[in-house]
């Protein structure tokens, strides 16, 4: 009778396969030059890519820091400007001296426009041959309320005098009281050749390498002049593809590999400046940036087919010797594959195969263990799952979780939601009706809350009770609970559609909310427990669902301390049973 294989000692190698295969492990190493090849290439990759990028951002970087350079001073130029026309020691002609000495003084403006309070153009004072530059006759009125919050303001880049510019404005403030405001059209040409100068520089003159772009994905500045004196468009740049141009501005940011306008392949970075809703983006062809890790890839192949052939010269020399067990063996494989767990495989050459043979056996074993203990284990996340929120399961089922009866005092927030009328509900439609309208609910108010972050505690007929705050802490429970009530009532408009369809009836909820320190843990006994809040704060949170009307979310004074981003009505001071004290209630308006 044959011996269970994988019950057998490891059988030791009488004739070990190093003697059958040595001189061709001697004489070949295949696997260490691919595997010192590979690494190289890949180690390399990462290192070019970043280099690359570290380049691309620096360049990046070195244009923010250019148009915030150009507006700071303009906007400096504009202050000084705007602070002659609030000097009341000079008279007009004094103060237009001093204005045109001061618009040839600086490098940064080279004109200026003064407008009244109502935004209408006063005067322009222009340096010599300047005078094809003309400021717009009537400032925007969305650009003048820009300037009374932040003082200063931007426009949309234009052609003016055949060159892009971008308009700057400032006020003119006399006695905290806005009199006017000074305008001038920033020349970018300092911007377009420091563009040029990278492009040169850090890029080696490639076409496209760099560029500066505005929200409506206008070229402002380009290697290419041309381009940024037409404001040629950007969209088909591969980094812009399907972003919106709502999003360029000082948080954007992304890089990586794309499609460049014309089908080639990049690797490019793509920033928003802080001053300006603009985006600077740097890219280069993938044939550029990684020929390095071509050429690389080409002799390491050329090295590995070399010690393939070699390889599979020797290896024909051995294969009959060993082609027997490795197909017993790989055909193993196969069924292991397939999951088959409780196959077993003989190999009895008495060598290293047999060895492997032993602890595939082995590993198959603990494998087919492996695999009851998932199941049993995706059974009870299944089973847990339909009461628990995802974090506690994980808790229980990775034994974390305290599983001994008792609880400890902690903050949290509590929500009961009950359906209104359920009595008049239930007397108008079949107990069946009633179920499947109640389930229905139920499913999606827990995916809500465990959306939300909360944990279901309880179904108690028709109310839903829920906690925030444990078994996981949460700092904004109280904003998570009210996110969660707020969503539920949302969603039971699309449910009401429906059921007022199939049914004929409507369900209204009625939520009360309330945060404060309760003893969370296991209630109950040690064969049936339920994880659970219990205090004061919790019979109040019920008394406040009960005080509810139909769709409406009545919290206490400590939930709108805690969530003060909501909307909240008062709803007077009410006594509670059980309380001395009145407290007051708020109405979130949702």
């Amino acid at each position: 009778m044959t011996a269970d294989p994988s019950n057998a000692a490891p059988p030791r190698a009488r004739f070990p396969i190093g003697l059958k295969l040595g001189l061709l492990a001697t004489l070949l190493a295949v696997a260490p030059l691919s595997v010192v090849g590979f690494v190289l290439i890949d180690v390399n990759a990462d290192a070019v890519e970043s280099l690359s990028r570290e380049v691309q951002l620096l360049a990046l970087e070195d244009i923010t820091r250019t148009v915030d350079q150009e507006i700071v001073e303009a906007q400096d130029a504009l202050d000084m400007m705007g602070s002659l026309f609030a000097d009341p020691s000079l008279d007009d002609a004094t103060r237009m001296t001093v204005l045109r000495a001061m618009v040839t003084g600086q490098e940064s403006v080279d004109h200026v426009a003064l407008y009244d309070v109502e935004g209408n153009r006063v005067a322009v004072i222009a340096e010599e041959g300047l005078e094809h530059i003309e400021p717009p006759e009537t400032l925007p009125e969305a650009m003048r309320a820009q300037i009374e919050q932040l003082h200063a303001a931007t426009g949309p880049v234009e052609r003016y005098g055949g060159e892009p510019r971008v308009p700057l404005a400032v006020r003119i403030r006399v006695d905290d009281r806005t009199t006017g405001y000074v305008l001038s059209l920033v020349d970018l040409e300092d911007v377009q050749q420091r563009v040029e100068r990278l492009a040169d520089g850090h890029f080696n003159g490639i076409e496209n390498a760099l560029l500066l772009v505005d929200r409506d994905l206008r070229t402002v500045a380009h290697p290419d002049r041309e381009r940024a004196v037409s404001l040629a468009s950007a969209e088909d740049e591969g980094i812009l593809r399907d972003v919106d141009p709502a999003l360029l501005g000082p948080r954007f940011s992304q890089s990586g590999e794309f499609d460049g306008a014309d089908g080639e392949e990049m690797l490019g970075s793509a920033v928003g400046l802080t001053t300006q809703p603009w985006t600077a983006i740097a890219q280069v062809p993938q044939s550029i940036a990684y020929a390095s890790i071509t050429r690389m890839t080409r002799i390491v192949f050329l090295v590995v087919a070399i010690a393939i052939v070699l390889a599979l010269l020797l290896g024909l020399l051995m294969a009959r010797r060993i082609s027997a067990p490795l197909g017993r063996l790989t055909h193993y494989a196969t069924q292991l594959a397939e999951r088959r767990f409780d196959a077993r495989v003989d190999v009895s050459t008495s060598d290293e195969l047999a060895v492997l043979a032993h602890s595939m056996n082995r590993a198959a074993e603990d494998l087919q263990a492996s695999e009851e203990q998932l199941a049993k284990e995706a059974a009870i996340r299944g089973d847990l799952g339909r009461y628990l929120s995802p974090e506690l399961v994980d808790q229980i089922v990775q034994r974390k979780a305290d599983m001994d009866l008792g609880g400890r005092r902690r903050p949290v927030t509590v929500m009961f939601a009950d359906v209104v009328g359920f009595t008049p509900l239930t007397e108008q439609l079949d107990p069946e009706h009633v179920v499947t309208i109640l389930n229905e609910l139920f499913t999606i108010q827990t995916d809500i809350i465990f959306r939300h972050g909360g944990t279901v505690d309880k179904f108690i007929g028709d109310c839903v009770m829920a906690m925030w705050g444990a078994p996981r802490e949460h700092p904004d429970h109280a904003r998570r609970a009210l996110d969660a009530a707020e969503d539920m009532l949302s969603w039971l408009e699309t449910g009401n559609e429906r059921w007022e369809q199939q049914y004929g009836v409507t369900v209204q909820l009625a939520i009360g909310v309330h945060t404060g320190v309760a003893v969370v843990g296991n209630i109950g006994s040690e064969k049936r427990m339920e994880y659970t809040a219990i205090g004061d704060m919790v019979n109040v949170a019920a008394r406040l669902e009960a005080m509810a009307r139909p769709n409406q979310i009545l919290v206490t004074e400590d939930v709108r301390r805690a969530a003060p981003d909501f909307d909240y009505a008062d709803a007077a001071e009410h006594s509670l049973a059980g309380r001395e004290q009145p407290i007051r209630l708020y109405e979130v308006q949702w």
